[in-house]
């Protein structure tokens, strides 16, 4: 469920970046013209602008901390990190220290 919610933040990122409002911006003005909510973005384009970019910041960095991120407590990742090392040979030492091998 976290993979989909970072690929939405990530794809909403990416028509939000600056770089496509120079297009979109007049592009949804256009189409909102006429109405309160056309009239608004086209009187308040600066503040449009600025709010697009601090969401496409916010959300490409959300998106992408979902994405990266791995199995969480108790999942298959998380297990076979956490598993025991493998012994270091301390009864093998133990065993020659005491004089004899096994056979």
């Amino acid at each position: 469920m976290k993979k989909i919610g970072g690929y939405i933040l990530v794809g909403t990122a990416l028509l939000a970046c600056p770089c496509h409002l120079a297009l979109l911006l007049p592009a949804v003005a256009g189409l909102l013209g006429g109405t309160a909510l056309g009239a608004a973005l086209g009187a308040n384009a600066g503040w449009v602008l600025a709010a697009a970019t601090v969401y496409f910041v916010g959300a490409l960095a959300g998106g992408l901390y979902l994405l990266s991120r791995r199995a969480g407590r108790g999942g298959r990742a998380s297990e076979a990190r956490n598993c025991c090392p493998p012994p270091s040979g301390g009864r093998r030492r133990e065993r020659e220290r005491a004089g004899g091998r096994r056979h």
